[in-house]
């Protein structure tokens, strides 16, 4: 028995001992996996916080918005110069702070060099959008008058160059730095009204009219200026849509690049004021596109400007005036647009415009019939993609004073949007 007891002693205690040592081995591996646990848990807290900040980048990187659109024209002129042109490139940056304040910018380089000096900030303004009817823009924006001023991305109009109506009656592209309204506080009406600096007289003559006075680096603020305009969507349908718009300018002209009041040479004194009314109109009809503008300038001292200026480009005009229609038509068979050709669309056009940058005088200011002119625009738009745009065409332009000179024009041009 008493073997027997020694023996039961034995292997109980053998049982306890391996018990022990399994407990232990246990008890270890259980720390081992609450040790990789926890190495788990902290990488993949690290992840989720690498995951978050790059959520946080992508959306910075969200709000900005990159752009902007290029053109390229060859030109033969009749008895003048052919040339091969890089007529502008335009690089656009904006930047959405939130949602309801947003900076956009242009800057633009025409030419393909800072020779003629165009290396400027065409566009730099700030959006605070509050509703739908009314928000508040300022920094430079375009002059809302007309068309092209405010549209002038080379796939947004027809013809290598831009109307000739709106590049010397309205004298696109035409900055002004100040601040404005805009809005649509119905869905057939929109609006826009900016008081800003005004125009530099100085630069005004007979044969561009007050495109000269455009001031383009440090406008001076001596005299400002108002601007606005209306739209109208009378028409608004998949089959055709109609839109109307009313625009006009008012503002002193006795400005200049960093500030103060002109001077001449002959102590002629000024009071000159110029205003334009303007009216347009777009119409689409399936595959049909008509367009048209028509402006008119007046100042309100033309006689003391050129007896204070006496420009060289023929007499500053008391009123100038310019109009023009143009009709369009996609041609491209549907069948076609498949493939490669599924975005692309084939419009040939003409434009008939009239402009007269010395439309009448003050007395005893001449006229030179050279500064009345007329051209017809027979060409074609082939929009190989929404964003590139093949052109070509030949204008026959006549003026008062002459015969007719024949342009023959090609050109490339491109969005990136």
């Amino acid at each position: 028995m008493k073997h027997q007891a020694v023996k039961h002693i034995g292997v109980i205690a053998t049982v306890a001992i391996l018990a022990g040592s399994a407990l232990a081995q246990n008890e270890e591996r259980l720390k081992a996996l609450e040790a990789e646990m926890a190495n788990t848990q902290a990488e993949l807290a690290a992840l989720k916080g690498e995951r978050n900040d790059l959520a946080a980048v992508t959306q910075e990187e969200s709000k900005l918005r990159f752009g902007g659109y290029g053109e390229i024209h060859a030109n033969w002129v009749e008895g003048g110069n052919d040339l091969l042109d890089i007529h502008r490139l335009v690089m656009y940056m904006g930047l959405d702070f939130n949602d309801w304040i947003k900076l956009s910018s242009e800057i633009e380089l025409e030419h393909a060099s800072t020779d003629e000096e165009y290396l400027l900030i065409e566009q730099l303004y700030v959006d605070f959008l509050f509703a739908d009817s009314v928000n508040i823009r300022a920094g430079r924006v375009l002059a809302p008058l007309g068309i092209v001023n405010q549209n002038h991305e080379p796939t947004l109009f027809n013809g290598v160059e831009r109307p000739n109506v709106e590049k010397y009656i309205i004298p696109s592209t035409w900055m002004l730095d100040g601040v404005g309204l805009f809005g649509s506080p119905l869905s057939w009406l929109n609006y826009e009204i900016y008081a800003t600096a005004g125009l530099n007289e100085s630069g005004f003559n007979g044969k561009e009219g007050v495109r000269g006075g455009r001031m383009k680096g440090r406008p001076g603020l001596n005299e400002g200026a108002l601007s606005g305009r209306i739209d109208v969507f009378p028409l608004m349908s998949e089959s055709q849509d109609l839109r109307l718009g009313f625009s006009g300018y008012y503002g002193g002209t006795d400005n200049k690049n960093k500030g103060g009041s002109n001077s001449n040479t002959n102590n002629v004194s000024t009071d000159n004021t110029f205003t334009m009314v303007s009216a347009d109109f777009e119409y689409n009809l399936s595959r049909v596109h008509l367009r048209g503008v028509v402006a008119l300038g007046e100042n309100s001292d033309s006689s003391n400007l050129n007896a204070a200026y006496e420009p060289t480009d023929g007499a500053i005009g008391e009123q100038i005036f310019g109009w023009y229609l143009e009709a369009g038509a996609d041609v491209l068979p549907a069948a076609w647009k498949t493939g490669k050709l599924k975005d692309s669309s084939l419009i040939p056009f003409v434009r008939y415009e009239e402009y007269d940058t010395q439309h009448s005088m003050a007395d005893g200011d001449a006229a030179d019939a050279k500064y009345d002119r007329s051209e017809i625009t027979l060409g074609a738009s082939w929009l190989l993609t929404r964003n590139l745009v093949l052109k070509g065409d030949v204008q026959f332009c006549d003026t008062a004073a002459s015969g007719s000179t024949t342009k023959y024009n090609l050109g490339m041009g491109w969005v990136i949007n």
